[in-house]
């Protein structure tokens, strides 16, 4: 997915007043003992008392599940799993990330965003070759949701249900940069985890990708349809794939560079 200007402006104006909020208070200053008064008797008086913990920022623990909810506080990111060692999601588990990944309101609102800022065409045919009007980008918009709803439906539920794959993104976390990038690239788009634990060929990312690339031709414009524009759609799904599952590999290293560079300990999540 590629980001608008005003995202991009979204994003760093809740980075640099998220930092602002969680810069730490300065310290307490020693006070000098007053003259007659015994030391030990200042130190007791002034030792410090127990307080509650204070809440901090941690994008990985956002749900019980181990999902962070959203990366970069606003791309919707249910499919994605930080806990190690989880057991295998149910159907109705599968079926409920798809719900909340297409659905969610953050990212119906940067869907409208990005057909608004990047599908209008200047020759005239306007949105998605619909028209320049308010029809035409509704049209353009629904069409996207459509695509969103039936790849989901078929890639994250229907065929991972059948051939028994589990669609989520299982964050990597450790290893040099080469190796977490390839294992990014390549998982939910070339490999995925089985549900027995196992990994083989995603089968069921590739063909329900492959499937809503054709069905598309049911409900796009003449000019829209066929099959080299079919393929385009179809690449442009698989690489939004893994674009996204490189930015939430390295979500919470960008997390605690920004907000936990003085905690210690790596960014390892585990159960």
């Amino acid at each position: 997915m590629q980001l608008s200007n005003f995202g991009t402006v979204l994003i760093l104006g809740l980075t640099f007043t998220t930092v602002a909020l969680a810069a730490p208070p300065d310290g307490p200053t020693a006070t000098a003992p007053k003259p007659g008064i015994d030391s030990a008797t200042v130190t007791k008086q002034q030792a410090p008392q127990p307080q509650a913990p204070e809440a901090t920022h941690d994008v990985t623990k956002t749900n019980a599940n181990g999902s962070p909810g959203h990366i970069f506080f606003v791309l919707p990111a249910y499919h994605v799993e930080y806990l190690k060692n989880v057991p295998p999601l149910t159907p109705q588990e599968k079926w409920n990330e798809v719900v909340e990944e297409t659905y969610d309101p953050m990212g119906l609102a940067l869907s409208a965003a990005e057909v608004l800022m990047l599908e209008h065409k200047k020759d005239g045919t306007g949105f998605c070759d619909y028209g320049s009007e308010i029809g035409g980008f509704s049209k353009c918009y629904g069409s996207a949701l459509l695509d969103a709803n039936i790849s989901g439906v078929l890639g994250d539920y229907l065929f991972p249900v059948l051939l028994k794959q589990d669609p989520r993104y299982f964050r990597l976390g450790t290893g040099s940069v080469f190796s977490r990038t390839f294992y990014a690239l390549t998982q939910g788009v070339i490999v995925t985890r089985d549900d027995d634990g196992g990994t083989s060929f995603d089968s069921s990312q590739l063909a329900g990708t492959i499937a809503a690339g054709f069905i598309s031709n049911l409900y796009y414009p003449k000019a829209d349809q066929g099959t080299s524009l079919t393929v385009s759609r179809i690449e442009i799904d698989l690489i939004g794939t893994a674009i996204g599952n490189l930015e939430a590999e390295y979500w919470p290293d960008i997390d605690h560079f920004l907000f936990h560079r003085h905690d210690h300990g790596p960014v390892i999540i585990t159960n």
